[in-house]
């Protein structure tokens, strides 16, 4: 009877997240609407589209028509087969349930229970821009979100504490879906979790084989149009949601969009660099969490073309910032600044279609503020977590990959209740890991 009970409060409060997924997907975009049932899910329209060219044996990648082009890889495509085979309307409902779902995933590793849980992932989806965005597109950012994190973020599991396979291969299938979490694997190296690491590259490596030996044709073209700099989405680069450092830079400068800027790609690469040093870092101060984050901002700034929608990790980034009081209060109110930013996406308001080039200077400040309030972050948390490192005695930089440096006894008020919550391969959101014995070190 117990066990009904918890079932039953569950489902109540799953409900609220899951309805405001449904009607944020229905409506989010222009033209879609909640009653009569029409959302206007472009992004999913295109895999299911190319799921359905993967059934019949035909080719889906520079296929002429009036309709978005599919430009993952061919492991993506076959991933989306199983929503070919189902009618319209069922397979938008099932694919904004599952968003939701994942958005509650996120939310119970991150220690919300209950009717918190409920709330949180409920308030993140209607307030969230990126969130609300994702749905309403049919993106797939939520669900490559959900694999990362939950491969790799500390807290409890939903399976109890046994991890059932090894840390980094859902990272990994990210990567072979998305490419862009390939900056995991370099985070979880420098970290220390070096064996996660590699679990992180064989995945991505299998699951790209498993593409290439059932779609050998698409994948050859996809993989050798990819090597000569073709993303397939090149000439959009300059558009004003676009908010990676290229596409800033492209703004600013007017240089050409058919391709990417050398210049660009350095800044790029810079800020990248930064970020990910500040991640490692605040790793190794025994901030786990905090750390994705950061390399989830850093690799969305790095990519070429990265839509406000792609900056997902907002909400797990605004949720450590508010419940890791162990933070220094500098960072984590800047940082909730400018989570404010990133989730409201105040040039969202501007106009579409209109010429990036004649944008004023105004514009351009408000359409790069996204760029300038992280790369801020990255720059204010590299230099706090120096700090942090120098009171406790540390170097600046980690002199090995294998050593946790932070002591057990160090401050975060999170650490009482989730040690060896989140089972092998993790501490809770700002538990300090030690020197030796801590469960990372034990896999690597």
């Amino acid at each position: 009877m117990e066990k009904v009970k918890r079932v039953a409060l569950w489902v109540i409060y799953a409900l609220p997240p899951l309805f405001a997924a449904v009607y944020a997907g229905a409506t989010e975009v222009k033209e879609g609407q909640f009653t009569p049932w029409s959302p206007n899910m472009i992004d999913l329209e295109v895999y299911v589209r190319t799921a359905h060219r993967v059934l019949e044996g035909r080719a889906f990648y520079n296929i002429r028509g009036d309709w978005l082009p599919f430009i993952y890889p061919p492991f993506a495509a076959l991933l989306a087969v199983p929503f070919a085979l189902l009618d319209k309307i069922p397979g938008e409902v099932a694919w904004l349930l599952l968003n939701g779902l994942a958005v509650m995933a996120i939310c119970y590793r991150l220690k919300f229970r209950g009717w918190q849980l409920s709330l949180v992932a409920t308030a993140a989806i209607w307030m969230i821009e990126p969130l609300r965005m994702t749905l309403g597109f049919g993106q797939v950012n939520i669900f490559m979100m959900a694999l990362v994190a939950l491969d790799l973020m500390p807290g409890p599991r939903l399976l109890g504490k046994r991890r059932w396979l090894p840390e980094g291969w859902l990272t990994g299938i990210a990567t072979a879906v998305k490419l862009t979490p390939a900056l995991f694997a370099v985070y979880l190296f420098l970290s220390g979790r070096v064996k996660a690491a590699i679990v992180t590259f064989v995945s991505f490596v299998a699951a790209t084989v498993i593409g290439g030996l059932l779609l050998p044709r698409p994948s050859l073209l996809f993989w050798t149009r990819l090597v000569g700099g073709d993303s397939g989405m090149n000439t959009q680069m300059k558009y004003y949601t676009n908010q990676s450092v290229i596409g800033n830079y492209i703004r600013f400068t007017h240089a050409p969009s058919d391709k990417i800027p050398l210049e660009g790609l350095a800044l790029a690469g810079i800020v990248c660099v930064i970020g990910l040093v500040a991640a490692v870092l605040w790793h190794r101060n025994g901030h786990a969490a905090l750390g994705i984050c950061l390399t989830g901002f850093a690799g969305l700034l790095a990519s070429p073309i990265s839509w406000s929608h792609h900056f997902v990790w907002v909400m797990p980034l605004a949720i450590v910032l508010v419940i890791d009081k162990a933070l220094p209060s500098a960072l984590r109110f800047y940082g909730l600044v400018t989570s404010l930013w990133v989730a409201y996406a105040p040039f969202m308001q501007f106009v579409d279609f209109q010429d990036e080039f004649k944008y004023t200077d105004g514009q351009k400040l408000i359409d790069a503020g996204t760029m300038f309030f992280s790369i801020g972050l990255f720059v204010l948390a590299l230099v706090l977590a120096i700090v942090e490192r120098r009171r406790r005695g540390l170097p600046w930089l980690p002199l090995t990959l294998r050593r946790y440096e932070v002591p057990t006894d160090a401050g975060s008020e999170l650490a009482t209740s989730a040690v060896g919550a989140g089972g092998s391969g993790s501490t809770a959101v700002g538990l300090p890991v030690s020197d030796t014995g801590d469960q990372h070190s034990r896999q690597d």
